[in-house]
């Protein structure tokens, strides 16, 4: 018999609010952090918005850590788990970070600027940049294992690094270690600390952000994301605690293998990932999607076409919102913030909003929640988060019965 999986702490920090209460209520008013870039200079930018992190931060040899840290505290303080170091987790969704791009642009100069590397000039002039990129900066673990000193955790650690998919990922293979008695309590969630240069001028080659500097998912106006910045994290437990609210009944991850940066135009891994966590589920009644929902054409297309296949005649008792209306696409701690929106439909009863929604898109029909929360009793919610290279991530989130 598998161990049930409950949530016992959350915790976050958004655009919109330095806690998750002050976020979760400003996404309930529909409100959008998405504004004019000021932090560097973005004229010539194929994107020149951003959703920011503008709140003081800790400091930290790299802004996924400050981002990290912030959203952890509050989730560990929260649980008041005193399980045995070697009982406990940590498990997080993140990416490689990034020296600063003042020292990267000075790298540059110090190897030659030109098509051939200068090994003698670079060895001189990069000598006095070798502190200004700490390996914490550059290394996709260092925030999972700074994470697990904090906490004094000794028990499994993991990055995982898919992309959009990352930080809903962790909280599957925490959920699955957890029921396979690896572990006790995790610690599970995700960061992303991508508003800066490199992102934004690499994100628009590709043509996936908004040229009108928007992010309104679903909408027949959408033409791109928005890039944001944040971190989400949850204490999961095998413990139900004095009060137990709600528990992870479902989670499953599949793969497109269909393009390294196309989602299958068919959505059947997407399909497949939902699917598997509804089944993995139980007999749980779905009342609320928190959608990945990017504003991108093709990504909300498909996604709307297969949760409409998934939920079939269930579909008009459930409600569909996504975050990233409001607080961007934060890319490896994207799922996270979206499984915290989730809970608080189980939990509380909210169905969050899209922001930025006002007219649905015909090929993207579904029962949105559009300018504030919508409040009604939910049994269980569905969380989605879709990834480049077509890494897939579902979890279900119940009420403890």
């Amino acid at each position: 018999m598998r161990r049930r999986v409950f949530v016992r702490g959350r915790g976050a920090i958004t655009p919109l609010g330095d806690s998750w209460p002050a976020s979760r209520d400003a996404l309930a008013e529909g409100r959008s952090a998405v504004g004019p870039v000021k932090h560097f200079d973005v004229e010539g930018y194929p994107s020149q918005v951003a959703a920011g992190v503008s709140f003081p931060l800790e400091e930290a040899e790299d802004r996924r850590l400050a981002l990290a840290r912030r959203a952890a505290d509050e989730a560990w303080a929260e649980a008041k788990e005193n399980a045995a170091p070697s009982r406990i987790g940590v498990f997080v969704g993140a990416e490689s970070g990034r020296a600063t791009y003042e020292t990267i642009f000075a790298l540059s100069r110090a190897a030659g600027g030109g098509a051939c590397f200068d090994h003698a000039r670079f060895g001189e002039d990069a000598r006095g940049l070798a502190t200004s990129v700490h390996a914490a900066a550059v290394s996709p673990a260092a925030v999972a294992s700074a994470l697990a000193a904090r906490i004094g955790a000794e028990g499994p650690v993991e990055t995982i690094s898919l992309a959009c998919a990352s930080g809903a990922a962790a909280i599957v293979s925490a959920t699955r270690a957890i029921r396979l008695g690896l572990c006790d309590v995790a610690l599970a969630g995700g960061v992303g600390a991508d508003v800066d240069p490199f992102m934004l001028v690499g994100f628009g080659l590709l043509g996936a952000l908004s040229a009108r500097g928007v992010s309104c998912p679903f909408d027949v106006r959408r033409d791109g994301f928005v890039v944001g910045e944040g971190a989400a994290f949850v204490v999961l437990s095998a413990s139900p605690g004095d009060e137990p609210r709600a528990e992870i009944r479902g989670a499953m991850r599949t793969l497109d293998a269909h393009h390294l940066t196309a989602p299958d135009p068919t959505g059947d891994g997407a399909e497949r990932a939902m699917r598997g966590a509804i089944e993995d589920a139980g007999h749980v009644k779905i009342g609320y999607v928190q959608a990945h929902g990017t504003s991108t054409q093709l990504n909300d297309a498909v996604e709307a076409a297969a949760i409409r296949r998934v939920l079939g005649d269930a579909l008009p008792d459930v409600h569909v919102g996504s975050v990233k209306g409001a607080v961007g696409h934060w890319i490896a701690g994207a799922g996270a913030i979206g499984f915290l929106c989730a809970l608080e439909a189980v939990e509380e009863g909210l169905c969050l909003p899209t922001a930025g929604l006002t007219e649905p898109d015909p090929a993207c029909v579904l029962p949105h929640v559009v300018g504030a929360a919508l409040r009604k009793p939910v049994e269980a919610a569905l969380v989605n988060a879709f990834a480049f290279g077509g890494a897939n991530a579902s979890l279900v989130v119940s009420r403890c019965a």
